[in-house]
């Protein structure tokens, strides 16, 4: 009876759900995409955390690191 109960309760919340606005995402990093710096060398992102971006400068093997706000200030989105 309590079971029902809650999922009664569940149902009619979903009921009222507020629709969720739609995010823009275009500013979101995101593993593989492809970006130019100032001097217009092409990078890969290769991972992205909340604080750091690693990346690849292209024709070179290692990685590098950075903070992501330095990142988002040195580096363009490449449009595809």
């Amino acid at each position: 009876m309590l079971a029902q109960e809650l999922v009664d309760r569940m149902k009619n919340a979903m009921k009222h759900k507020v629709p969720a606005e739609t995010v823009d995402r275009s500013a979101e990093l995101i593993p593989g995409m492809k970006y130019r710096n100032e001097r217009g060398r092409m990078v890969t992102v290769m991972r992205v955390s909340h604080l750091r971006v690693m990346y690849r400068y292209e024709g070179y093997q290692d990685i590098c690191e950075t903070g992501r706000r330095e990142f988002e200030l040195k580096f363009r989105k490449v449009q595809s």
